[in-house]
Order: structure tokens, then C-alpha cells, then sequence
């Protein structure tokens, strides 16, 4: 039993954005909290390799711009609808950083399950983007930290911080067009990686019905 236990895998791409779907758009469109809602969220770390301290800090840096939405709306006399949303954003974020998907992962879940390749491509483009403008973001931080640099409201941190973006832009639309040059030249079509037949796991049928009766839990309860 142990070592069935270690030896967990990660979900099929496919399957993981089905899940995925499914989940969010349901949690989206949730009217009222219930604790079975994180049910899927447990069964996914049971069956699944789930890095929880990993995704436990991403979620943390992110929960940054949720806690302003959550006290915006609080301060609005909007008591429900704040808890509602704060929950609802940290359920959606934590399933979906649990299958740690990056753009090319992303890429090959999209084409296994027959969609376009340019729209493939476009989802890859627009991830990638993201991750380089993080990545370079948070080591600029790091660098302006290492020389002292304390941010204050004040015009010059404003200004450092604007000139921060403008570099940042600038130097992710370049890595990204060295990126699609790289694609253009080495791949055929400007296809990343061939459509494979999906392998659907006793796990991912599962958390599929997990899901599908949470759903159908909440709305027939």
C-alpha cells in the first residue's frame, strides 16, 4: 500500500482542462457556499502529484489582489457577495495551480483533445507571455531590493516602477518573438508536438465524477 501511495502521477493534460472546465465554470457560477465544494480539491491531492507547498505560495501571492477585491466590496456593505468572491477565486486558483500546467502542457492537452492548433498556439503565446513577465519581474524586484531600494508613495517610486514595466514589456515581446522564430524553423506547420489518443486512468474517471456529483449534489440537493 506504501507504494502505491508514492508513486502518484500527474493527470492527463486533457483530462486535467476538462476538469478544469468543468470545475471552475462551476464554482463560477455558485450562488451560496457549501463545504463539499472542496471535495474535488481533496480528491485531486489524494489521487494526483499535487506539489502542495509550491502551490500554497503561489496561491498566497496571488490572494493579493483577491484580499482588495474582498475589502473593496466589504467596505461596500457587500458582506456576502466579498466572502463569495474570495472563496470562490481561491477554489478556482488552487485547483487549477494544482496541475501545475505551463504553456506548452497547455499546448498539448488542447491538441490531443482536437482543438484548433492556432487557437492551441495563441493559449501557448498568451502563457508564455505571462510566465516571462513574472519570472523577469520577480528577479528585477530582487535586484532593487539588493541595492537598497525601498518603495514609498512617492513620485520617484512611481516613476522606478514605471520605467520597471516598460523594460519588462519590452523584454518579454522580445524573448516571445525569438520563441515563435525558434517554432517556425524547427517545427513542421507550426505544430509544437503531434495529437496523441488519450489514456483515460481509473484516477481521472474518479475526479471527473466527483466533480459531476458535487455538481449535481449542490443543484438536487
Amino acid at each position: 500500500m506504501a507504494t502505491s501511495v508514492t508513486k502518484k502521477r500527474e493527470i492527463d493534460y486533457s483530462i486535467g482542462l476538462i476538469a478544469l472546465f468543468i470545475y471552475s465554470f462551476f464554482i463560477a457560477t455558485t450562488k451560496s457556499l457549501d463545504l463539499f465544494l472542496v471535495v474535488p480539491i481533496i480528491m485531486q491531492l489524494l489521487l494526483f502529484k499535487v506539489k502542495v507547498k509550491k502551490v500554497f505560495k503561489k496561491v498566497l501571492k496571488v490572494n493579493i489582489f483577491i484580499f482588495i477585491t474582498f475589502i473593496i466590496l466589504f467596505l461596500e456593505g457587500k458582506h456576502e457577495l466579498a466572502t463569495l468572491v474570495f472563496v470562490r477565486a481561491n477554489l478556482i486558483l488552487w485547483f487549477t495551480l494544482s496541475f501545475n500546467f505551463d504553456g506548452f502542457k497547455l499546448y498539448k492537452g488542447l491538441v490531443n483533445l482536437k482543438v484548433s492548433n492556432k487557437f492551441s498556439l495563441i493559449l501557448f503565446f498568451t502563457v508564455k507571455y505571462i510566465e516571462v513577465l513574472f519570472s523577469s519581474a520577480f528577479r528585477l524586484l530582487e535586484v532593487l531590493k539588493m541595492r537598497g531600494f525601498k518603495p514609498t508613495l512617492s513620485k520617484k517610486t512611481f516613476s522606478v516602477y514605471s520605467d520597471i514595466l516598460a523594460f519588462l514589456l519590452y523584454t518579454a515581446v522580445n524573448k516571445m518573438e525569438k520563441v515563435e522564430d525558434v517554432i517556425t524553423i524547427r517545427t513542421k506547420d507550426g505544430q509544437l508536438a503531434p495529437s496523441k489518443s488519450i489514456i483515460v486512468k481509473i484516477e481521472e474517471v474518479l475526479l471527473l465524477c466527483i466533480i459531476i456529483g458535487v455538481i449535481c449534489v449542490y443543484y438536487f440537493k
